[in-house]
């Protein structure tokens, strides 16, 4: 097999880390930590698993990161991943050994990345129970028969991504594509019931989102608009939540906001505070130095969908007293203010991942046409030509990119 692979060993970091440093691009070029190489083909771990042929394999932004060495070391997850590894788990994939389950050779399947109990032949733990795999009590343990463990397919040594020309899952992460669905728009299934799950957040935790004082009360406000922000945004208003607000970046983006039924908004923060506190009927604190904040309005719910130190002090300045923020990007650790935490008691809140019905939520969704996610694939780039792949995805106000993803080959 061909594989896309990520290994950290110190002399292919060496020059891309220090190219890193100048232009995060540069740590794609060269004989750096990343690169597709021929590889044996994988094995059945055991009973239970299933032989894969990927198809189609989205960038996820976590990929770019990784690739681009721009993850902190720090990182408490560095502990949960296994090196080398081959890359991707927003994959769409077609059968080529059942192994003993009730799928047959041929079918086309969406992948859930995450690793479980079930995986491990273990009973299930209560997160496992409850469908919510990211949460697994038992998540960084042995896989049997995998020489590698961490949290989910992508990450792990000796058990494949979707960033290659074959692979192996468990038939727990499996879901058939529903019928009627072209193949490649399963890529989004993965990042859209991401926003499934923390629209879903933003909408149960807190105080409820009507009956709050003043105009504006069930406002929820999405900092991002890239896949997972127009994800979240679409869930919401499947949701019926109520007025949704989304801050875009780039020129392309309102069209985007405005397909799913939402409003787009400037970035900037200031513009941000401004515009949900009119919304809200609220007004504008000014401190001496940093952000104006809203008091008294605010949204009842933000969705923090970028992940940066800004967009976390930007929740919190725009987040209504006793309000709730999800944070569902990933971003680098920097200094945050976060004062208004307390002052405001807002509820801040993480949402990781997604459990098995928000997956089928989302698999229904695109089936169903609830997203245009025609609009949403803006470009598909052969393996071996990663590289673009990765830069695109990297700079997508580049390129008008929303979701690019790599079209597996054939055989090789």
């Amino acid at each position: 097999m061909l594989g896309l692979v990520f290994d950290p060993r110190p002399a292919r970091l060496a020059l891309a880390g220090a190219l890193s440093r100048l232009d995060p691009l540069l740590a794609l070029t060269g004989p750096g930590p990343l690169g597709l190489r021929r590889l044996p083909d994988p094995e059945l771990p055991g009973a239970g698993w299933v032989a894969l042929r990927p198809r189609f394999t989205g960038v996820c932004g976590s990929d770019v990161t990784e690739a681009t060495l721009q993850a902190d070391w720090d990182n408490p997850l560095s502990g949960l991943v296994s090196f080398p590894h081959v890359m991707g788990h927003e994959v769409v994939a077609r059968v080529l050994e059942p192994g003993g389950t009730d799928l047959e050779v041929g079918e086309t399947v969406v992948v859930n990345p995450w690793l479980g109990c079930a995986a491990r032949g273990l009973s299930p733990c209560p997160a496992c129970a409850g469908g919510m795999l990211p949460l697994c009590a038992h998540q960084g343990e042995p896989i049997p028969g995998v020489s590698g463990s961490g949290i989910h397919t992508g990450n792990i040594r000796g058990l494949p991504g979707g960033m290659g020309t074959a692979m192996v899952a468990h038939h727990s992460q499996l879901r058939r594509l529903p019928e009627g669905l072209e193949p490649r728009a399963g890529v989004l299934a993965d990042p859209l019931a991401v926003g499934v799950h923390a629209a879903e957040q933003a909408l149960a935790r807190g105080q409820p989102l009507t009956g709050g004082r003043g105009a504006g009360s069930d406002l929820v406000v999405v900092l991002g608009a890239g896949t997972i922000g127009l994800g979240v945004a679409a869930s919401l208003l499947r949701l019926r939540a109520g007025r949704v607000l989304v801050s875009v970046a780039w020129p392309y983006q309102p069209a985007l906001v405005a397909a799913v039924g939402a409003e787009a908004i400037s970035h900037r923060p200031a513009d941000v505070a401004r515009r949900v506190s009119e919304a809200t009927g609220g007004r504008l604190s000014r401190p001496w130095r940093g952000l104006p904040w809203v008091i008294a309005g605010g949204a009842a719910a933000v969705v923090d969908a970028v992940g940066s130190a800004a967009t976390a002090e930007l929740s919190l300045a725009i987040a209504r007293p006793g309000g709730t923020v999800v944070r569902v990007g990933v971003g680098r650790a920097r200094r945050t203010q976060a004062t208004l935490t307390y002052f405001k008691e807002v509820s801040v809140v993480g949402s990781n991942g997604y459990r098995r019905r928000d997956l089928d939520t989302a698999l229904a969704m695109l089936a169903g046409g609830e997203v245009p996610w025609r609009d949403w694939l803006t470009h598909r780039f052969a393996l071996d030509a990663w590289r673009h792949a990765f830069r695109t995805a990297a700079r997508p106000q580049d390129h008008a990119a929303v979701k690019v993803s790599i079209d597996i080959p054939g055989r090789s």
